[in-house]
């Protein structure tokens, strides 16, 4: 029996900035290249397989300058731009899915000043265990409705060894940021849109070891922030601000699985800061577990 395969479109640029930018015409351009039907009943629920294969795109110029941001926060709401509205967690399907094809690439940071807290140290961009990817957001875009998300409102971030800690991770939208520094030494850590503009979304200082300080103006809206520090350009970090459940970061095994997915057609959308972004258009069952594969 034939599964169905479904083609996404994906882009592979180092630079960020110009990677979010071209996301919203890499969106437009997806396209189903072959579908079939098909299931395999399997206990209770059946499983079908989608995967990704497609070329990449250098994002040309006069093509739509927009923000991951903005794209993923407008998606979020539906094609109408509503919000998110909480039903129950009964019903819907499965995704479950791993990202692929990094391989480990570690930087290394040779600090300019601040010398007795900032020692040289080496940061992985890209973990990978077993050929997943580390790190890369995944967003299922254009959910108008579904479960509540139960994930914990309060994350914490750290600046410790003149690094940010964790790099990349999910916070739930409205809820609350703890920054936290262990380093001696005057901080300005700025949290910007991930867009042309860089609009800003909040700056907080640290002037010693010790402090903390709760914000939730930098989770107020949906979509990734950049966070880094005016005074030492070599600290980054990303917060993906999640509208609902269905935003996750993988582990280096590159794994991810939503549950009670409400039936529907969707965009699975992964971005990494160093890969680039993929995207994959998704059918979404009652009773099904989907299994996906985004690869780079």
């Amino acid at each position: 029996m034939r599964e169905p395969v479904v083609t996404g479109t994906g882009i592979d640029r180092r630079n960020g900035a110009a990677i979010v930018r071209a996301l919203v015409p890499i969106l437009a351009l997806i396209t189903v290249l072959t579908a079939c039907s098909g299931s395999d009943e399997t206990g209770k629920a059946a499983s079908r397989r989608v995967g990704t294969r497609g070329a990449d795109s250098a994002g040309a110029d006069g093509l739509p300058r927009d923000s991951l941001v903005a794209t993923l926060a407008r998606a979020a709401g539906g094609a109408e731009g509503r919000v998110y509205q909480v039903q129950g967690k009964n019903g819907g399907g499965v995704i479950t899915g791993r990202v692929t094809g990094g391989a480990p690439h570690d930087t290394s940071i040779t600090p300019t000043h601040d010398l007795s807290v900032c020692r040289p140290f080496t940061e992985t961009l890209v973990p990978s265990r077993n050929g997943g990817v580390g790190n890369g957001v995944v967003w299922l875009v254009g959910v108008a409705a579904g479960p509540p998300d139960d994930a914990p409102r309060r994350v914490r971030l750290e600046l410790t060894g003149c690094r940010l800690v964790p790099r990349v991770q999910r916070v739930v939208q409205g809820g609350t940021v703890m920054l936290s520094s262990r380093d001696a030494m005057m901080t300005r850590l700025r949290f910007v849109e991930l867009s042309g503009d860089g609009r800003p979304h909040g700056t907080i200082r640290f002037s010693d070891a010790g402090q903390v300080v709760p914000t939730s103006d930098v989770a107020a809206s949906a979509g990734i922030v950049m966070v880094r520090d005016d005074l030492h350009p070599w600290v980054r970090g990303y917060l993906a601000i999640a509208p609902h459940p269905f935003v996750a970061v993988t582990e280096p095994d590159g794994l991810f699985r939503f549950i009670a997915v409400p039936a529907g057609r969707y965009t699975l959308v992964v971005w990494h800061e160093a890969l680039g972004a993929r995207a994959l258009p998704v059918k979404v069952e009652n009773g099904v577990e989907m299994r996906v594969e985004l690869s780079y």
